[in-house]
């Protein structure tokens, strides 16, 4: 098969360059952009968590801690129940109200979606969390 020659004038020719090297820059800017919004996204979607203890702290939070007191009094009395867990989830707070101490959890706050086999969800902020955790499934 034989190829037929294109005739191109030659400013056509440079304005053809010209706007390829416009739209390769641009490409690149649009690449680079859109990496930028993957890693933010996986960042949102995986937070990092640190820390941890080697055992569960079974007594009362302290004093100071208001939140965690009132979130332990809740599950101490049966308040919030404690076993059934299906999944849990961490991520930013969106204002929705702490089901431990009843403050609202901010955007700026870690938040903790607990979901139970019978549809119930609780949410909670980290030191609520903690505290609910502490009772492993049992009141004691």
């Amino acid at each position: 098969m034989e190829t037929v020659p294109t005739i191109v004038l030659p400013g056509m020719l440079a304005a053809r360059l010209v706007r390829i090297d416009v739209n390769v820059r641009l490409s690149r800017s649009l690449v680079g952009a859109a990496e930028d919004m993957v890693r933010l996204a996986r960042r949102v979607r995986r937070p990092r968590l640190a820390g941890g203890s080697d055992g569960a702290e079974t007594g009362a939070p302290h004093v100071g801690d208001t939140r965690a007191i009132r979130t332990w009094t809740k599950v101490k009395s049966g308040a919030l129940p404690t076993d059934g867990v299906r999944r849990r989830w961490v991520g930013p707070g969106r204002g929705e109200l702490c089901d431990g101490c009843g403050d609202p959890i901010a955007s700026n706050e870690t938040g903790f979606e607990i979901d139970f086999r019978n549809a119930l969800l609780l949410r909670f902020h980290v030191e609520c969390f903690k505290t609910w955790e502490s009772f492993d499934g049992q009141r004691r």
